[in-house]
């Protein structure tokens, strides 16, 4: 006689049901890690390909990086961003673009052909690729002047307006000067005199002042030597160690007088109102308020 066939208990089962729990609660940590490496490494190969669209650039126009008009009497220091992106031209006569606009600067690499919209868009982050529509319809890249939103552009670049004495953005900035990373994180919503934690602060304190794209783990640089680095901190620009620039925020609140530089490793200060303050000064903007 066939003997009947012995099934679970319900000890078992929860027994099986509690391993399978521990399995996934192991490996799905795991496949997403992965997941995030692989998006930071396509991030990466993104800013690599903007350098060498920033370096073509360079090279077709007396070594200056891209940078549209600039107000030097009203608006010496301070910046601008996502002005009249349906303007057809930013340097035509009357052009509603606004001077120091600095995702418009960033625009000519794009309106060029130098490269594509799609290279402005971190994996990690929640923006998409700019649909480039004008009163509804599609245009082409070379009749528009600028990104539609902060929905369209996940990079900052190191501003190019300011009064500071020497400073230039050009190709002839030091190899660890910040040209580009993944988007300023700003400090929610209040672009004021605020700054950031200082350089010593404990990690937690320091991920607060990260960009946002890669769940504040940190952002992927992209220095003036052309090569790209994640750092988990955004004191990594111009210094030594752990005392480095602040790529998020300017050393001074006004530009510093030839001659007069502070501790590189300064917190800084945030708003529209400021810019780089020192020749080496990074000051990587859009912020994600703008």
């Amino acid at each position: 006689m066939m003997k009947p066939r012995r099934a679970f208990t319900l000890v078992e089962l929860l027994v099986v049901v509690g391993i399978l729990a521990i399995l996934v609660a192991i490996f799905l940590p795991y496949l997403s890690k992965v997941r995030e490496l692989e998006k930071r490494a396509r991030c990466a190969e993104n800013l690599r390909a903007i350098m060498q669209g920033l370096r073509n650039y360079a090279n077709a126009n007396n070594h200056i990086y891209p940078s549209v008009a600039y107000d030097a009497e009203h608006n010496p220091n301070g910046y601008t961003a996502f002005t009249r992106a349906d303007s057809p031209d930013p340097f035509a006569k009357g052009t509603t673009v606004s001077p120091n606009d600095v995702t418009a600067s960033l625009w000519l690499l794009v309106r060029g052909g130098l490269e594509p919209a799609s290279k402005f868009v971190c994996p990690s982050s929640s923006q998409s690729v700019d649909p480039m529509r004008t009163a509804g319809s599609r245009v082409s890249a070379d009749h528009r002047s600028n990104f539609t939103s902060g929905a369209y552009l996940s990079y900052s670049y190191a501003s190019p307006f300011s009064s500071a004495a020497g400073y230039k953005m050009n190709d002839t900035q030091p190899g660890d000067f910040a040209l580009l990373a993944d988007k300023n994180p700003g400090i929610g919503g209040k672009l004021d005199d605020v700054v950031s934690p200082t350089y010593d602060a404990p990690p937690f304190e320091l991920a607060k002042a990260n960009s946002n794209n890669h769940q504040k783990a940190g952002q992927n640089v992209l220095y003036a030597d052309g090569h790209v680095a994640f750092q988990p901190t955004c004191y990594c620009g111009v210094g030594q160690g752990a005392r480095r620039d602040n790529i998020y925020t300017a050393l001074s609140p006004i530009p510093l007088t030839p001659g007069q530089r502070p501790p590189v490793e300064s917190n800084g200060f945030y708003g529209r109102d400021k810019g780089p303050a020192w020749i080496n000064d990074s000051y990587l903007v859009p912020t994600d308020q703008d």
